[in-house]
This record gives structure tokens, sequence and C-alpha cells, in this order.
């Protein structure tokens, strides 16, 4: 109940804003994710201790509320709301909890020159991965490094951004981003209210022919954490597309490679966690609306301060998925993942395989995403 009454509240405030005419009603969209899961890791036991997120059969993975619009001339705002399930136990059984929060809420200059100046909570510019909202994953899950280093939501948090266009004969843009590093990113997360998280990150866009372009990235992030000492996260970035000028919307590829790695350091240990590991993802568009992907990922830790979560060890994954688009406003998505090393699953088993099955919808004005 208290999820329904929240999003009526919404859809009656922005029916006000349209029939108010001295107000501009904003752009509405709202993203669908549907999804079937099948995995040797999750076979549906019932462990009242600690439920499964991420249970087998079919789900209502996400769905994701988008109000964005300009302010004034100034300014635009931009509102992105989650709603997703979680799994509680009461003791006796499981129950299936719906939980709506804000994803990103921020303000964003539009008039300042070669400068963009963005307020509020979003995701912070480590890398390229980090940017993607789930239904925009080229793959259903993201990346183990991703995942295990900035967490199952992405380094996500409330803070201030300034985006630089540098005078060069090339795109190139610095990112300075100061985050207060609280909330659910666990890498920092300080004790002390006054310890923000610090970020640069570094974009260069060059045309290498009129078919095939280049983008080269490099992310830096500091700040304490919640275990009396300091997190360090680097990373860099690769991508080159393909387009031909003749056929463009019939084929192209894209390659990425993404490197990231975080330092941990804590009040009483003698040595530093040392985790990173690389992503690599390959984009081919044979036909108008289909596409094949391939991804290797994997993720190295050392010295682990938590080896319930993030055990010391190496673990690779393969992934390889089909994706049909029919249009801009739908995609269905066949994929299979083999993740070897990590935590183990069911009768010891150390290698998980997993078959996908995801249908993406989306209604309403849904903004680019970025290049």
């Amino acid at each position: 109940m208290p999820l329904l009454f929240a999003v009526i509240c919404i859809f009656t405030s922005i029916r006000a804003l349209a029939v108010d005419g001295s107000l501009k009603a904003p752009n509405i969209s709202a993203n669908t994710l549907f999804l079937y899961q099948n995995s040797n890791f999750h076979k549906g036991d019932k462990d009242l201790a600690n439920p499964d997120q991420n249970p087998n059969g079919f789900n209502l993975q996400e769905v994701e509320l988008q109000f964005y619009s300009d302010v004034d001339p100034y300014t635009k705002l931009n509102i992105l709301l989650a709603v997703h399930p979680e799994f509680e136990s009461t003791g006796t059984k499981i129950e299936e909890k719906w939980v709506l929060e804000p994803e990103e809420l921020y303000v964003e200059s539009i008039s300042l020159p070669f400068v963009t100046l963005k307020l509020g909570k979003f995701k912070a510019f480590v890398g390229k991965q980090n940017l993607l909202h789930s239904h925009a994953y080229p793959f259903v899950q993201p990346a183990l490094t991703n995942q295990a280093l900035l967490g199952d939501e992405g380094l996500n948090d409330a803070g201030i951004s300034a985006a630089i266009l540098l005078p060069s004969s090339w795109y190139s843009e610095l990112t300075l981003q100061a985050l207060r590093g609280d909330g659910e990113n666990s890498q920092f997360n300080s004790t002390s209210a006054s310890d923000d998280v610090g970020i640069v990150h570094w974009k260069n866009l060059l045309d290498i022919s009129g078919a095939l372009t280049l983008e080269a990235g490099i992310s830096y992030a500091t700040g304490a954490n919640s275990l009396k000492g300091d997190t360090t996260i680097t990373g860099a970035d690769l991508t080159f597309k393909w387009r031909p000028n003749e056929g463009g919307r019939y084929q192209s590829l894209t390659w990425t490679t993404e490197y990231l790695s975080r330092r941990q350091s804590q009040e009483l240990a003698i040595d530093d966690e040392v985790s990173s590991g690389i992503t690599s993802l390959l984009q081919y568009q044979f036909v108008e609306h289909w596409a094949a992907f391939y991804r290797y990922d994997n993720l190295k830790v050392e010295k682990t301060f938590d080896p319930a979560s993030l055990p010391d060890g190496y673990v690779n994954r393969n992934s390889v998925n089909l994706v049909y688009m029919p249009s801009e406003f739908s995609s269905f998505k066949l994929e299979y993942n083999q993740r070897k090393g990590g935590m183990l699953g069911p009768n010891a088993e150390n290698t998980e395989n997993t078959i996908f099955l995801q249908a993406n919808f989306t209604i309403g004005s849904h903004p680019v995403h970025s290049y």
C-alpha cells in the first residue's frame, strides 16, 4: 500500500503540473525489465536465514520511472525512481517486498559555456559501466569488478559535479566530483560526516575516420572508509566504435575494455586489501534488428577484509548473448553465463552456469544515453 500511494501521488502531481498553464509538464518515461533465470547456484531452496535475492524462475526485475524537464533557461531537473523486489524472511516464510527508491535525483546547468554543473544524487563518473542503468546493461548482470568493487548499485551518492570541456582539437572533458560517501557505498561510508569522496575522470573522444571512433578515459576516486582507513579506486577504459557511412543501420561493431582496481586500508591492518579486474566486451550488429555480444571479465582479490562476501582468489566469467531489438522501445535478450571461482554453490560447486531470458519495454519520452 505505501508503494501504491507513493506512485499515485507522483502521477497526481504530474497531472496538476500539466493543468496549470504557468508550469511546464515534465517528460515522463517508464522502463520495465522482465527476467527469467535458471542457475545451478539458485535452485530455489528456501533459506529463511538468508533469502535468495536472485531466485530461479520468472520475475519482474525492475521498473524505472523517469521525470525530466528544463526548470528555466539555466537548469534542468532529472528524477529517476526505481521499483524492484526484495525478499525478506518473517522467520517462518519468505515474503516478496517491493521497494521504491530514488536512483538519481539531480539538477544540472544547461547555459554555462564549457562547463556543466550537477547537484544532487547521481551515478559517479568512474569508468563507463558505472554510469549505466540496469536496462542499458549490455548483459543482464554488471561486470564482476563493478559489482564487487563498487557495490550492487554502483558508486551512486549525493554530491556535486563539474564537467569541463577542455580547449583541444578533439573532444576532451575533465569531470571533477565530490560525494558525501554515505549510504550504500560501503567501500567508503566513513564514520565521520566531514569525510567526502573525491573523483576525477578524464574522457577523450577522437574520430579516426568517418566510420571509426576511439574513446579513452581514466578515473580516480579516493576517500575515507568505514574501517577508519582509506579507499582508492583507479580505472581506465578504451572503446572503439565502427559504423560504416553507408549501411550503418544494418551493421556496426563495438569493442570496449575497462580496467578497475580498488585498494583499501584499515586502522589495525598491516596489509591493504587489493582487488582488480578487467572487462572486455565485443558487440556486433549483423542486421538491422539483431546483435550478438561476447564478454570476458575477471576479478582478483588479495588480503580481503570481508572473506564472507568477497573471498580471496580469482574469478573469471564468459558471457554470450543474442539480442533482438524490434524498435528503440523494446528488446529481447537470450544470454548464457559461465562463472568460475569465487563463492561456492550448492554441493560445493565452483562453476556457475546461468541462462537468462530478459524482455525490456519502454514507454514515454526517454532521454538519450551518454555516448
